[in-house]
């Protein structure tokens, strides 16, 4: 039976190595969109905390200067935290992680601003 039927098998184990060879291709292809979505992600600064300022710029059109009280209350509370910072540091030679907060925080709130500049309430 192997001597009549060695096409047959061989042509069936050809394409079913070509089918799973499509298969691990595929399943490549998609961890690689994932990864590459994922560190997009990653790289683009958070502005969590700060969306809630464009959001209610885009909903209610509020006016300008309610804009920038709402940026006024965002920078003095960096403020507030730039001036605690300062006072650490006299204390101790640098406090890091307070360092890198507050700078996600300024480019976050620039991002904020830079993008709601461009929605006219």
């Amino acid at each position: 039976m192997l001597k009549e039927n060695w096409r047959v098998i061989l042509v069936t184990l050809l394409a079913a190595n070509l089918v799973f060879m499509g298969l691990l291709e595929w399943q490549r292809l998609a961890i690689w969109r994932t990864e590459q979505a994922y560190f997009t992600r990653i790289q683009q600064p958070s502005t969590e905390r700060f969306d809630f300022l464009a959001k209610e710029l885009a909903e209610t059109k509020k006016s300008e200067t309610m804009y920038l009280d709402l940026i006024y209350r965002g920078l003095s509370e960096l403020n507030n935290r730039i001036t605690k910072v300062e006072k650490a540091t006299e204390e101790t030679p640098a406090i890091v992680r307070e360092t890198r907060a507050i700078r996600a925080d300024v480019d976050a709130l620039r991002a904020a601003v830079e993008r709601t500049a461009t929605v006219k309430p």
